[in-house]
């Protein structure tokens, strides 16, 4: 599965620019009920900060990885998305099974996002428009110029049943982030036989 991280050290730039458009000035729960735009606009100033502090104090990186946690948790869906990837093993996983994969899942693309992000700061973004799938989910269309390269993003944004609007897919120059991870799911699957629980002790290794 080495070669999916390859493929997809853009789509880590593309959530990370998602990140690097927003500004955690107000409370969580009132950006996250903001409307999708403004929340992609608007989430990461406080990441850029965070970048920023590491650089000058040199933080910890397990101090930074907490931080860049707890930017994504008011943004990012993440029992969604690991239940997505997931696929129709999600049915088969026993509750214990589902709560570890979406940890394992969370942990490595925190970890990835926080590194990635560090290299991204200067970046310029703009908001090409937004889509309107039906009320409940939008796409949030996004174009990032940086060194002298144009990247497109889409943001496929949901509002829960609370009122919030959280991330749950990102598509990078056409390329979909949930159903590459989906398709490592389903390799490491097969690599082990159906072994849910080794799927889970070999994601971060495997990948």
């Amino acid at each position: 599965m080495k070669y999916l991280l390859t493929k997809f050290s853009g789509v880590v730039f593309g959530l990370t620019m998602l990140l690097s458009t927003s500004v955690m000035a107000q409370a969580p729960a009132a950006v996250a009920t903001q409307s999708p735009q403004v929340i992609v606009e608007s989430v990461a100033q406080k990441l850029f900060d965070l970048v920023k502090v590491k650089n000058a104090e040199k933080t910890a990186d397990d101090a930074y990885f907490a931080q860049v946690e707890g930017a994504l948790n008011d943004v990012v869906n993440f029992p969604f998305i690991s239940a997505s990837v997931m696929g129709k093993a999600y049915k088969q996983a026993t509750p214990a099974q589902r709560q570890a994969f979406q940890k394992v899942f969370k942990d490595g693309m925190v970890k990835s996002l926080a590194k990635g992000v560090l290299g991204y700061a200067d970046s310029k973004v703009t908001i090409a428009g937004v889509n309107e799938v039906n009320p409940t989910r939008h796409i949030v269309k996004q174009e990032v110029a940086i060194e002298g390269a144009s990247h497109k993003l889409d943001y496929t944004m949901r509002k829960e049943k609370s009122g919030e609007w959280k991330l749950i897919n990102v598509v990078l120059n056409g390329v979909n982030l949930g159903q590459s991870f989906s398709g490592q799911f389903k390799a490491s699957l097969k690599k082990y036989n159906g072994d849910i629980d080794k799927v889970i002790a070999n994601w971060l290794a495997d990948a």
